[in-house]
C-alpha cells in the first residue's frame, strides 16, 4: 500500500551544493516531496529540505521541465521521514480523508 500523500502549499527552503532557494512545497508525504522551482535541479542531486524549524534530507527521484520552471519531486532519506507532528505546511488538504468523509 502506498504511503498517504497530502496535498499542500508552502513556502520552504531547499538546500543543494550549490546554495538555496525558497520553493513552492505542492505535495507531501512520509517517504517524499513535490515542490515547484524556477531554477533547474538535476536527478539524483542530494537536497535537504526546511520545513519549519525541521530538516529532511534526499534526493531528487523526478524533474520535469515546464513553461513556469521545474515540477521536481524529491525522496526523503529514511533517517528524516516527514510526519504531521515534525512539520505541517500551511496549507495542507488530506484528500484520502476527504473523499471518505463525503456522503
Amino acid at each position: 500500500m502506498d504511503a498517504r500523500r497530502y496535498l499542500c502549499s508552502d513556502l520552504v527552503v531547499v538546500k543543494k551544493a550549490t546554495g538555496s532557494c525558497v520553493v513552492n512545497l505542492e505535495e507531501i508525504g512520509e517517504k517524499m516531496a513535490v515542490f515547484e522551482a524556477e531554477f533547474p535541479f538535476e536527478y539524483h542531486e542530494q537536497l535537504c529540505l526546511e520545513g519549519g524549524e525541521e530538516q529532511f534530507h534526499g534526493f531528487v527521484s523526478s524533474v520535469e521541465e515546464h513553461e513556469f520552471g521545474w515540477r521536481v519531486e524529491m525522496e526523503f532519506s529514511p533517517l528524516t521521514p516527514w510526519s504531521l507532528e515534525r512539520f505541517r505546511p500551511e496549507h495542507l488538504l488530506d484528500l484520502e480523508g476527504f473523499v471518505k468523509n463525503l456522503p
